[in-house]
Formats: structure tokens, C-alpha cells, sequence
């Protein structure tokens, strides 16, 4: 039963290092606490792990291709909606040029329906007064002369600078 009790010896778990020490001030427990968390590093080693500066071209580039990028995209994005645009357009013509040419079939029905042949010749007999054309009536022309054409300017009365433009321009004819 001996062994039974050292389990509950909770001696045996502190810190015998701890306790065999003299205690210590805080104060100067604190301060070497704070001591030994500072790291030194060598002089290469801050040099290798310094932060580069930036150079003033470099966000001058950084800031133009943004734009650049950004412009694009905007263009982009205008030239698919004008497009959209152009497209609804052309489709409302297609669809409105299709209703005429209905609408055209649809009046050149009605007028062949009221208007035939044999109507037309009596309509212009009776209201106009007009008849078929006779032999006396027909006069043949021969036109197998060549014809020549002139164009008469009045050079005289125009401007001088009329004047040179026609002089430089029968140089060339």
C-alpha cells in the first residue's frame, strides 16, 4: 500500500531545480526574462532580410499596366454591349422589313383583284377617252450616227484662279 500513496505525492511533480534556487526579485527576474528574449542577428543577415525599397519607375509601370489592363477590359466589355445593341437593332429591321414585304403582297393582291386586264382597257376607252395605237401613229428613228456632246464654259468671265484649274485640267485631258 506504500506504493499506492506515492500517487498522490503531488511532491514529486514540482520543480526541485526551482526550489533549491534562493528566490529571486521579480523585478530582476523580469528584466533578464526580457533580455534573453532578444535575438541578434549578424550584419549580413539583417542586410539579406531588409525590406527593398521601391522604385518610383517601378510603381509608375505597375500603376500604367493596371491601366492599360483596365482600359481593355472596359473596351471589352463596351464593344460586347454596343454589339448586343447592334445586333437587337438589325434583328427589330429584319423583322419590320419582313411585315412590309407581307404588307406588299397583301395590297398587290387586292389591286390585282380589282384591277384585270380587260377592265383597265375599258376603263380607258370609256373615262380617258384613249385608243390602241394605229400604223400612222408609229415614227422609226435611226440613231446609228455617233453623237458628240460639247460643253461650253465661259472661261472669260471666270476668276483667275478658275482660269488656271482649267488650264491645268485641259493640260491632262
Amino acid at each position: 500500500m506504500a506504493n499506492l500513496s506515492e500517487a498522490y505525492d503531488f511532491s514529486l511533480f514540482e520543480d526541485r531545480a526551482a526550489s533549491a534556487l534562493p528566490v529571486e526579485d521579480p523585478q530582476v527576474r523580469r528584466e533578464r526574462r526580457q533580455r534573453e528574449n532578444i535575438v541578434e542577428l549578424p550584419q549580413k543577415e539583417l542586410e539579406k532580410n531588409r525590406k527593398p525599397k521601391r522604385h518610383p519607375l517601378r510603381a509608375a509601370l505597375m500603376a500604367f499596366s493596371f491601366l492599360v489592363v483596365f482600359s481593355t477590359m472596359v473596351s471589352i466589355v463596351y464593344s460586347q454591349v454596343r454589339l448586343t445593341e447592334l445586333t437587337e437593332d438589325i434583328n427589330q429591321a429584319t423583322q419590320e422589313l419582313s411585315e412590309a414585304k407581307s404588307r406588299e403582297i397583301q395590297l398587290s393582291m387586292v389591286a390585282s383583284e380589282k384591277m384585270n386586264g380587260t377592265e383597265v382597257e375599258e376603263y380607258v376607252k370609256k373615262q380617258l377617252g384613249m385608243s390602241k395605237i394605229t400604223e400612222g401613229q408609229v415614227t422609226y428613228l435611226n440613231v446609228a450616227q455617233e453623237d458628240k456632246g460639247t460643253v461650253v464654259e465661259d472661261v472669260e468671265g471666270a476668276s483667275w484662279l478658275d482660269q488656271l484649274l482649267s488650264a491645268i485640267a485641259n493640260w491632262f485631258a
